[in-house]
């Protein structure tokens, strides 16, 4: 993964912000002059006050001089403090708005393929939290740092000129301070870089420990095997490595803190020697000693903030940079030709010619040469155990993930010669895992704020769920969840599955793919779905996944499916007579039913 330097995030950084809102490099500026002006102020008062003590001059005068410094440091207070709010508040809504959405447009434009291995998970989600959340640091760390640090620089390059006018000396040692610092702080940097997987491991246990501990539906299990020791140890182990970190942590900042005092010591013992002998040697009198006293004070301030602001960026930059890299990572999908979904026939002619796919991090092939034909109007049921590759041609089927060699054909045409917004118009999908999202059943069938509601009512209705919908008080505008909307409701599983049959119906593409679509139906509700399915779908290609084998009955061929090759194919009954790995797995899952008889407990299942 390549790594980028904290100066050049910092730049990428700004030219996004930039791009935002034009007004933030005059903000920004203001802001800094702002806080450059008042130090200079402060230590212009005292000296001005100890002027008009010592050099005479009347009552007037003092007033005149004290109050127009008091009444201009009032002023930048109000400004340093108005300008602080502005740029505070353009940092959050350029996190919210910008920071968060160009990541939300990345990771639903991105490869499937790449976005759904365990390590483009742990990629989004390090981006996410470096763009979402602003304890971890992030973009809102890095935008915070940018204003003081270039203040800070400006700072000493200005007052450190006024301290090497009185004597080089405490310029040199406060040179020495830095470098001792900076190499101190940078032991103390790679030491957090060193133990930044671990200390991330630790994070994630104890906040999964934590809300497992929280759900109600772990309670019970908690409860009555008695695992509340082991949650409670193992969540003081990961406290007792964090403690052990921060020990580690602390000795080393120890380090650095001992050295900064240490060499501010020496520096005050210089500086006084070369100010009282000035004064002492008429070179300078009550005032300017006073004055010069101030800006090697300030400089001081300006040289550890200085420091400060370049460590925590250096410490910041380490986990900001996974959002950087997760923004540029080229895994766009190709850009395809320019065939059209509308000029295929419907239903349409599918083919897979030698089709082989690897995962990113599996050395085995999930699909393996394989060779399937689907002919114009065909249902086929697709089966196998767990890790066949089922779920994998589907992904390949859909246009999710592409193949690594072979090529997949929709009447003809090959799948790269369609853009991905075109291939994905062939394809209407009903997967296990429903997810519906917080908005209103019309707006989730149709995918989409503005819809044809004649159309999400017709596919309502052939899915079986129009009754229900029609039963609630807002319709088709019911809210769905109460995450967005309190008046929002919670479907059952059956509904979920039955509402994404209907999406799927509504969007009318001419290849259906379902997966496991009936996994949370009782068996009368499961062979009513699979009857609209049957008549419902006449005008389209399908492809049918399911474990349950009495299911597949209603498709025109079964394909078995073992280690992603097809190694039987044929009707439901033709397998069976064969005896061969389907007729097995079938006459595994049927054996309970027909012990359950052949006892005498005909019960309705």
């Amino acid at each position: 993964m390549k790594k980028h330097s904290a100066l050049s995030n910092e730049i990428w950084l700004l030219k996004l912000v930039v791009r935002y809102e034009k007004r933030y490099p005059l903000l920004l500026g203001a802001l800094a002059a702002a806080k450059l002006l008042l130090p200079l102020i402060a230590t212009l008062l005292p000296a001005a006050a100890v002027a008009a003590l010592t050099r005479g001059g009347s009552i007037g005068q003092y007033l005149a001089v004290i109050g127009g410094l008091m009444v201009l440091y009032a002023g930048g207070i109000f400004l340093r403090d108005w300008l602080e709010d502005q740029n505070s508040l353009l940092r959050g809504n350029f996190r919210q708005e910008a920071a968060m959405s160009m990541l939300m447009e990345k990771a639903l434009t991105m490869d499937y393929g790449r976005l759904e291995t365990p390590e483009g998970q742990k990629s989004l989600a390090a981006a996410r939290n470096m763009a979402g959340n602003p304890m971890a640091g992030g973009v809102d760390a890095m935008l915070w740092a940018v204003e003081p640090w270039v203040r800070s620089l400006l700072g000493l390059l200005i007052y450190g000129a006024a301290a090497a006018a009185l004597d080089w000396r405490i310029i040199a040692v406060l040179a020495a301070m830095t470098a001792a610092s900076m190499g101190l702080d940078t032991i103390t940097r790679r030491y957090e870089e060193r133990t930044q997987p671990e200390r991330i491991q630790n994070f994630r246990g104890q906040n999964y420990l934590l809300e497992q501990s929280d759900k109600p539906a772990n309670g019970k299990d908690i409860r009555l095997y008695r695992m509340e020791d082991w949650f409670i140890t193992s969540l003081r182990g990961i406290f007792r490595k964090r403690w052990d970190w921060m020990k580690g942590l602390n000795r080393r900042k120890m380090a650095a803190l001992t050295s900064d005092t240490l060499f501010l010591a020496l520096r005050d013992i210089l500086a006084y020697t070369v100010l009282v002998s000035a004064f002492l040697s008429g070179k300078t009198d009550a005032a300017g000693f006073t004055f010069s006293l101030g800006i090697l004070t300030t400089l001081t301030a300006w040289l550890k903030e200085f420091i400060q602001i370049t460590d925590n960026t250096l410490y910041n930059n380490i986990a900001f940079d996974s959002y950087r890299v997760f923004m540029e990572q080229d895994d766009t999908p190709p850009e395809g030709g320019d065939a059209k979904a509308a000029g295929l026939r419907r239903p349409p002619r599918v083919e897979l010619r030698d089709v082989t796919f690897t995962y990113p991090e599996s050395k085995a092939p999930a699909i393996d040469h394989l060779s399937l034909t689907l002919e114009p109007g065909e249902k086929i049921a697709l089966v196998g155990l767990n890790g066949a590759g089922k779920t994998t041609l589907v992904k390949l089927l859909s246009g999710l993930c592409r193949p690594d060699s072979g090529e997949i054909l929709i009447d003809g045409v090959p799948a790269e010669q369609f853009s991905r917004e075109e291939y994905f118009q062939l394809v209407g999908t009903v997967f296990q895992d429903v997810n519906l999202l917080p908005f209103t059943i019309g707006e989730n069938l149709a995918g989409r704020e503005k819809y044809d509601a004649a159309r999400v009512w017709e596919s309502l209705d052939k899915a079986g769920l129009r009754q229900t919908v029609e039963n609630l008080p807002q319709g088709l505008d019911t809210h769905l969840t109460q995450q967005m909307e309190k008046d929002g409701i919670d479907l059952s599983g059956g509904q979920r599955q039955r509402l994404a049959f209907a999406r799927a119906l509504c969007k009318d593409a001419p290849l259906l793919i379902l997966d496991e679509p009936t996994s949370a139906l009782d068996p009368l509700a499961e062979a009513d779905l699979y009857q609209k399915y049957a008549r419902e779908t006449a005008d389209k290609t399908s492809v049918f996944i399911s474990h349950r084998l009495g299911s597949t009955q209603f498709c025109d061929r079964v394909v078995y499916l073992d280690g992603g090759r097809i190694t039987e194919m044929g009707t439901h009954q033709e397998l069976l007579e064969r005896g061969g790995a389907y007729a097995k797995l079938f006459e595994v899952q049927s054996s309970w039913y027909k012990d359950k008889k052949e006892s005498g407990r005909d019960e309705e299942i």
